[in-house]
C-alpha cells in the first residue's frame, strides 16, 4: 500500500509538469518490484509557501513515500531514490533554485485500514 505524497511550490506550474512527474514516480517504484496498483499517487500544490533564504522565489518539491512498516533501510533506499531521481530530472530544466526533497515514513501496519 505505497503512498506516494508531491508537495510542490505552485511557481513551478506551468514550466514542470506536476502529472507527468507523478506518473513517472509511480512508474519507478513498479519498477522497483512493487504492484501498481497498490500504489497510490498524489500531488499537492502549495500557494503559501517560503523556500530556504530564496523566499516566495525559490521553489520545492517534498515527496513524503509512505511503507507500510518492516521494510528495512535498503529496501527503503530502493525505493525511495529513484523516485527523488524522478524529481530531480522533473525539475532540471527550470529556471531558478528549486529544492527537491525526499522522507520515507512508516505506516504502523495495525491501524492502516484498507
Amino acid at each position: 500500500m505505497p503512498h506516494i505524497i508531491v508537495e510542490y511550490s505552485s511557481n513551478l506550474e506551468p514550466e514542470v509538469e506536476i502529472q507527468p512527474m507523478i506518473a513517472a514516480m509511480h512508474k519507478a517504484l513498479s519498477n522497483e518490484g512493487v504492484d501498481a496498483a497498490r500504489i497510490k499517487s498524489r500531488a499537492i500544490a502549495l500557494d503559501h509557501y517560503v523556500v530556504g533564504d530564496k523566499g516566495v522565489d525559490g521553489a520545492m518539491v517534498h515527496i513524503t513515500l509512505l511503507l507500510l512498516e518492516g521494510r528495512d533501510e535498503a529496501t527503503k533506499k530502493q525505493y525511495s531514490t529513484p523516485i527523488h531521481q524522478v524529481a530531480l530530472d522533473a525539475v532540471a530544466g527550470k529556471d531558478g533554485y528549486c529544492a527537491v526533497t525526499l522522507e520515507v515514513r512508516d505506516m504502523d501496519a495495525a491501524t492502516y485500514i484498507l
